[in-house]
């Protein structure tokens, strides 16, 4: 299809029929981006069928000196033009209803910035008037520590993941921490005693290496998935165990400076510990080079930073959650809340007999807790949903069941507030969405955009 570009220039001594010297630039959209030089040299060294009537109108193009000034005026405005519609026309490849959807959400819900790249170009970028600034990961910090670990084994600062961690902390030669492995931190199967609250444990802690190790045992290491902090903040000591430095030095050192990230920086605790399960402030821009890696196997500028083999392995669902694997969220083409027996008894101690009897009712699958709730309305009485609802309101989201099926369509990097880095390998897309805690803060009950996921994949 053809493209007109009108370019209206600004040499207000010129007078043509409409008032002003017109340029129209007619090209195929293909012939526009491929040859964009040949284009615009044809422009600016008049060659155009309309400008050369323009020159032959305006007395004053035939200065010499005025005509250089209007080429320059010609070269840079076609320039901004030619940025424009390469942008646009990288956007339009996108689906735009959900594109809308996505900025339209990303609007409501006060966000700091909205970026997506496709074939590792930008092609859609909002600040939505916010200052430019660092903005804490919070969670999604995890699977940049996640990197770190691949880093490490990489280079050999640890011989596998089925390494014991005690081989690193001594201090757990006993009992059933020797069991522990690298693999466990990782995948949130460690068993060790958790608090899914950060402030409540965590936040006060001076040494949050200390205070992993010395959590007690809940669970038989590699039996059960429960998402824990002190996981990932131990997996920040054994980063400086193994390589002698301290996990912000390291990953500076092996990652964040070959990314050209020369500005972050990482919260710590007293004694002077980078938080494994959050911490990193990161420019936005600088956050998405991380899932550009990641998209790219690893390679930068045509350079492995990690290899290949780590970027899949980390992406592999674990077998305690197949939403998960090595500190990254994975997304399916379908997925459901399993209301099941299995489930089921993990209310039983929570409730009575009667209250126990009604939640079996829910039993079946469910795309959301939406469709939980709505079933709830029209099986219960009033006083039964208040009963039921109060014993759900007590489960972890991370200890409902979930029932992935189909195709992994991404993963993603998220974090507390609706901090996402969210990877689609087979459309070649990056997705950034982050918003500060004052952002968020500014809207009653708002939300963390937790469908951007299954949004980002109809993009």
């Amino acid at each position: 299809m053809g493209i007109i570009l009108a370019l209206w220039g600004f040499h207000r001594r010129c007078r043509l029929n409409t008032g002003l010297a017109k340029v129209a630039v007619q090209c195929s959209a293909d012939t526009f981006v491929v040859n964009q030089t040949l284009v615009l040299r044809i422009n600016i060294c008049g060659e155009n069928r309309h400008l050369r009537q323009a020159r032959k109108r305006c007395a004053i193009c035939q200065n010499p000196t005025n005509k250089t000034f209007i080429m320059k005026q010609i070269k840079y405005i076609l320039g901004i033009l030619f940025l424009c519609f390469n942008s646009n026309l990288n956007a339009q490849q996108l689906n735009q209803p959900a594109l809308d959807s996505i900025i339209n959400q990303s609007k409501r819900t006060n966000s700091n910035v909205l970026l997506i790249y496709q074939n590792n170009k930008l092609v859609y970028k909002n600040y939505f008037n916010n200052p430019l600034q660092k903005i804490e990961a919070m969670s999604a910090t995890k699977s940049v520590v996640a990197i770190g670990v691949g880093i490490l084994l990489d280079k050999g600062f640890i011989d596998s993941l089925d390494q014991p961690v005690y081989t690193i902390y001594p201090e757990w030669k006993q009992g059933n921490k020797k069991l522990i492995t690298i693999r466990h931190l990782l995948e949130h199967t460690s068993g060790m005693q958790n608090v899914p609250n950060a402030g409540e444990e965590i936040e006060i802690a001076p040494d949050v290496i200390q205070l992993a190790l010395c959590a007690e045992l809940d669970n038989i290491p590699g039996s059960t998935y429960s998402y824990n902090n002190k996981s990932s903040n131990l997996l920040a000591g054994i980063i400086e165990k193994t390589s002698k430095l301290k996990m912000d030095k390291f990953l500076d050192k092996y990652l964040f400076s070959e990314l050209g990230i020369k500005n972050f920086s990482w919260r710590k605790d007293v004694k002077g510990n980078p938080y494994g399960m959050a911490g990193l402030q990161i420019y936005p821009e600088d956050f998405a080079k991380i899932g550009l890696l990641i998209l790219n196997d690893g390679n930068w500028n045509e350079k492995q930073l990690i290899s290949k083999l780590w970027i899949n392995d980390m992406v592999k669902p674990s077998q305690a959650n197949k939403n998960y694997g090595y500190e990254w969220w994975l997304t399916y083409e379908n997925m459901y809340y399993s209301f099941d027996d299995d489930l089921f008894a993990t209310f039983k101690e929570k409730t009575d007999d009667n209250t126990f009897q009604l939640i079996t009712k829910l039993k079946g699958k469910y795309k959301g807790m939406k469709e939980v709730r709505d079933y709830a309305i029209k099986i219960y009485s009033q006083d039964e949903l208040k009963s039921v609802g109060k014993v759900l309101q007590s489960i972890q989201p991370s200890q409902l069941k979930m029932v992935n099926e189909g195709e992994l369509l991404n993963y993603a990097a998220s974090g507390y507030l609706g901090q996402h880095l969210i990877i689609i390998p087979r459309k070649k897309i990056v997705v950034v969405r982050m918003i500060t805690a004052d952002n968020f803060n500014a809207i009653p009950n708002n939300s963390s955009m937790e469908n951007l996921r299954e949004l980002a994949n109809e993009l």
